[in-house]
């Protein structure tokens, strides 16, 4: 769509509603020269005149007059449209929609490295166990297990989503085998039902009804109970990575249940990317996911 000279309508509107080329001049650190350059230069481009002008005293035509609402109404959107987009790239809050597993099994143990490298960067986490896997309104990103495509949002990889069966190492002695279980208890997490059924299929063992079974209303529950002892939990990658590492329980079956698409994934709209600290945290949270593997 073809418009006139930005810079002219603006020494238009200026005039316009200060009522003299004089004052417009003084309003934008020009000279009044300039501001009568700029005005016949507008004038050129529309053919037609937008001031009457006479010995000392220029006056504004009716056309001129038509302009003067949108004119001022329009710089005045597109200075509040660069204000909002600058505030945003300088913005230095990221606040991130994360379940509360993840935020206490795997981001919040590595976020003194990340305050370390990046103590400009206020990183705000807005935890909850909704299903949905988008950022909401007052988010900038999620970090969720979804699958490849996230219609109307940017997603990148970050870990396996696959489930493995882990218990401390006291009780991996006496597991040989899957039907072993029968004799332990099975942590159970209410709000992921299906997995212990996925997995005992898998393993050619009953339905978890004719086992015992202790549920708990989140993964978090069920690792510290499986840390205490208690039984053996259906845990997904990477809530324990760091246990597993360092001996505090093991894998004592290699059996587990992977969904190819289905990976924790860093969720985020397009416009993102233009915030200068979301890109930082985004860089340090990819680069951490690829040393874990």
């Amino acid at each position: 769509m073809w418009l006139p000279s930005l810079r002219g309508l603006r020494a238009v509107e200026a005039a316009l509603r200060l009522g003299s080329f004089a004052a417009a001049a003084k309003e934008l650190g020009v000279t009044q020269t300039a501001i009568s350059r700029l005005v016949k230069e507008v004038e050129r481009q529309l053919a037609r005149p937008l001031f009457e002008r006479k010995a000392n005293q220029s006056r504004p035509t009716a056309f001129a007059l038509s302009l003067q609402s949108g004119l001022g109404d329009g710089f005045r959107r597109l200075e509040t449209t660069v204000a909002e987009a600058r505030r945003v790239i300088d913005d230095p809050t990221v606040t991130l929609s994360v379940g509360p597993t993840f935020a206490m099994r795997w981001l919040i143990p590595h976020l003194t490295e990340f305050h370390a490298k990046h103590p400009e960067i206020d990183l705000r986490l807005a935890t909850t166990i909704s299903r949905e896997v988008t950022p909401g309104p007052d988010t900038l990103a999620a970090i969720r297990l979804a699958g490849a495509q996230v219609p109307g949002f940017v997603s990148d990889a970050l870990f396996s989503g696959r489930l493995m069966a882990v218990c401390r190492p006291d009780i991996a002695k006496r597991l040989k085998a899957p039907a072993d279980l029968a004799r332990e208890k099975l942590l159970d997490v209410r709000h992921s039902p299906e997995d212990w059924p996925r997995w005992l299929a898998a393993a050619g063992l009953p339905d978890r009804s004719r086992l015992h079974v202790v549920s708990f209303d989140f993964s978090a529950f069920a690792i510290q109970a499986a840390l205490d002892g208690l039984g053996v939990a259906l845990i997904r990658a990477p809530y324990i990575t760091s246990d597993l590492r360092e001996g505090r329980l093991v894998a004592p079956f290699s059996l587990t249940i992977e969904e190819p698409q289905l990976r924790w994934r860093l969720i985020y709209r397009a416009e993102a990317r233009g915030h200068m600290a979301f890109r930082t945290f985004r860089r340090w949270l990819l680069a951490k996911a690829r040393a874990e593997g």
